[in-house]
């Protein structure tokens, strides 16, 4: 078994060479979402180039109008050309009017005065285009541009532009250190996000695989188990990364972590069998004699751990997110490969070390016995008090779970290191601009979309936005159309509004085309047949249920005004971060339904294995309580959780259930031989109470090195988990047999 389980391995972790990233944001994107869709459409009708957002910030007491940082964006001018694929770049410094047809600085910066830049401060903040893109109301902050040329990139030309933005960031920095520069894109995002998968790969799982070794080596006092387990959880890991290469999977935000989860169940996995057979040598038996009785007496519980525990990662498959779904699925092959591999590649090298019998002496108890006999007798003689006291904890904390909502700020999730979430944190405080939103409104029809009526209800649309307190600022085609027509009457501000009739509309904007700037370009508002127009929405910086309801009142609105004029014209919902949003909402739904479904199969699992109803039944008491503990806690106290963190809810049941089906399995087989009840339990945890104590203190202490883990999901999830397993613990130990003291009846 050993040389072809080893052999087998080989062949399978050649498929680590076909094993690839997916950094994009589009692999945590449910294809289920109609809004999807819609957002293709919006992008294949509007070019959307890549952009690179420049922040200048100047020190305290100066505006964006000081020359410190006016030089620091002319020092950008003169060096964007460094980052590959690059256009052009759109400033301040360059910044030219479409409403007045004037550049706002005419002169090299050097030979404007200090009063001159203070007048064209006024002149600037006064500008509602500028103001709305590039400029804050107070000139605190201003945006520089760098846009991408507009064809078709690979995944490595991305993480070109992103070093190369990163690195001329650093050298504007350095020659700019008056000004507070930062820059921020799409595949700055992908690029941040690649990093952490590297680092939380080459830094937590070295430290992973040593803790956890560590500890078994500390707690059975041998330095040759450690070395065993290595050699277990090495096999495990290589075939768990080799079958993602063979499969086609790529490693992303989410499933990266996922090895070192698979690391975590490994080392705790073979825990119960080295346990089990220190205790047989404990009691004189020989090398090989000691094993077979461990792998006797764990194959049941060992399979149904397994099992359970592959059901909780596996059921993850039911949410639509394909990042979910690959970090369930990895984890769970990999339960797989380590339980196949603890039954034939650690027994033999259990076997073959030969100091795996040194230090054994059978006049000694075994590890942890004293401390589980004194456990024993706490139970026994508080057996009352252990009993009502957990059950009245998990009732109470039941009815704190709704306090739990999912409402988030979604930035905290996004900016996954200082730079990026110090990007929005001033943009969103400076110019309290939260989420930029994107609609198409489709007339279907040709010209449908210039005719005045139509307009009309978009400058209804745009004057219900503006009144909402949520909305920064709004821009459409009709304020090209109000400018251009304000322009024709001599700068009349009365004729800053819409013509009445199509043929002037036409022709405003076919003369708007022909002085455009590449900042405000017509076919950025309005598709070449006049039949689509595009909506910008900036909102203030807001939480993601507030940004589904914002989406959710103008879909309404839209709805119950627009199209009871224009029965044909549709709604076209074209932004990322809204599905996102959408995203986490519908995430939250079928995670708990991933949860409801992984409950029975592994309650049915339990049923089958220990071959009795009643038992699969009681067994799932204390491994549906920590979870609900801790959930309840949380709820009270902090209130708001990431949909992601749901996830915890079928991964935990699958996880602490390991405990319980040990202890479980040892008090049925101690029952069938006819001990009574309270030696029977007494057996159980002196057997079984070493192992899951281990593997608890294992799993607990690798979770919380991923604590540091740069993806902010699994910190958060980390942070929950830890208390999940710790009280499950403590519940199989303390409460369980409180629980088997009243509902098991039989008498042997």
């Amino acid at each position: 078994m050993f040389a072809v389980s080893v052999c087998a391995s080989v062949l399978i972790t050649f498929g680590i060479l076909r094993a690839s990233f997916d950094t994009s944001l589009s692999a945590l994107l449910t294809r289920s979402d109609p809004y999807l869709a819609e957002l293709e459409t919006l992008e294949a009708e509007f070019s959307n180039p890549l952009v690179l957002n420049f922040v200048f910030i100047p020190a305290e007491g100066i505006d964006v109008f000081h020359p410190s940082v006016l030089n620091a964006i002319e020092d950008l001018t003169d060096s964007y050309s460094v980052i590959p694929f690059n256009d052009r770049l759109t400033s301040l410094v360059d910044y030219f009017s479409p409403e007045t047809q004037l550049r706002l600085f005419t002169r090299p910066i050097t030979e404007y005065s200090l009063d001159e830049l203070k007048i064209l401060r006024e002149g600037a903040v006064a500008d509602r285009l500028l103001t709305n893109n590039l400029l804050a109301k107070d000139a605190s902050l201003t945006f520089a541009n760098v846009i991408i040329q507009d064809i078709p990139l690979e995944d490595e030309q991305h993480l070109q532009i992103a070093e190369a933005a990163l690195q001329l960031r650093d050298a504007l920095r350095a020659r700019n250190p008056d000004v507070d520069i930062y820059v921020n894109s799409e595949v700055i995002l992908e690029q941040s996000s690649q990093q952490a998968m590297v680092d939380d790969i080459t830094l937590l799982l070295p430290f992973v695989v040593l803790a956890c070794v560590l500890v078994i080596c500390y707690c059975f006092r041998s330095l040759t188990l450690g070395i065993c387990i290595l050699g277990h959880t090495f096999f495990t890991l290589l075939c768990t990364v080799g079958s993602l290469g063979w499969s086609g999977l790529t490693f992303n935000s989410i499933s990266i972590i996922a090895p070192l989860v698979v690391v975590i169940i490994s080392v705790a996995s073979s825990v119960h069998l080295i346990s089990i057979c220190r205790q047989a040598q404990h009691r004189g038996e020989d090398q090989a004699a000691a094993m077979r009785t461990s792998v006797a007496v764990n194959l049941q519980p060992i399979a149904l751990s397994a099992l359970t525990t592959a059901i909780g990662f596996y059921s993850l498959n039911m949410c639509s997110s394909p990042a979910i779904q690959d970090f369930g699925t990895i984890v769970a092959v990999g339960i797989g490969f380590s339980f196949i591999l603890t039954l034939t590649i650690l027994p033999a090298l259990l076997l073959w070390s030969a100091s795996t019998n040194t230090g054994i002496d059978p006049s000694q108890s075994p590890f942890l016995q004293q401390s589980l006999q004194q456990l024993v007798i706490f139970t026994t003689n508080n057996d009352r008090s252990l009993f009502w006291g957990f059950t009245g904890l998990s009732f109470f904390t039941l009815l704190l779970l709704p306090l739990n909502e999912t409402d988030f700020n979604r930035l905290d999730f996004i900016a996954t290191d200082a730079e990026i979430k110090q990007f929005y944190d001033e943009v969103g405080t400076r110019m309290n601009r939260g989420p930029a939103l994107t609609y198409g409104i489709d007339s279907n029809l040709l010209d449908g979309a210039i005719e005045p009526l139509f307009l009309a209800q978009v400058e209804e649309l745009h004057d219900w936005l503006l009144a909402r307190g949520d909305v920064e600022s709004v821009a459409s085609v009709i304020d090209l159309v109000k400018t251009v027509n304000r322009v024709q009457h001599q700068e009349n501000p009365l004729y800053y509004a819409l013509p009445e009739d199509i043929d002037s509309v036409a022709a405003y904007l076919n003369g708007y085309e022909t002085v455009q700037s590449e900042d405000f370009p017509l076919s950025s508002f309005i598709n070449p047949d006049f039949s689509m127009i595009t909506l910008f929405v900036n909102a203030i910086p807001m939480s993601n249920q507030e940004l589904i309801d914002l989406d959710e009142d103008l879909t309404g609105y839209f709805a119950e005004h627009f199209t009871a004029q224009f029965p044909a014209a549709t709604l076209i919902h074209g932004s990322g971060i809204l599905l996102f949003s959408r995203m986490d909402e519908l995430v939250t739904v079928e995670l708990l339904q991933g949860y409801a479904v992984s409950l029975l199969l592994i309650t049915l699992s339990l049923i089958i294995g220990l071959r009795s109803v009643y038992f699969g039944l009681l067994s799932m008491l204390p491994n549906l309580f920590p979870a609900t503990i801790v959930f309840g806690f949380w709820g009270l106290f902090v209130g708001q959780l990431d949909p992601f963190v749901m996830m915890l809810f079928s991964i935990s049941v699958g996880l602490v259930v390991d405990d319980t089906v040990h202890i479980l399995s040892h008090y049925l087989e101690a029952r069938d031989a006819g001990m009574d009840q309270p030696d029977a339990i007494s057996h159980s945890i002196k057997t079984a109470g070493a192992a899951v104590c281990i593997t608890t203190l294992i799993i607990a202490l690798g979770t919380t090195i991923l604590i540091d883990a740069n993806t902010i999901y699994f910190q958060q999830a980390a942070k929950l988990l830890v208390p999940i397993v710790i009280l499950a613990l403590v519940l199989d130990l303390l409460y369980f047999p409180s629980i088997l003291k009243r509902f098991d009846k039989r008498i042997t």
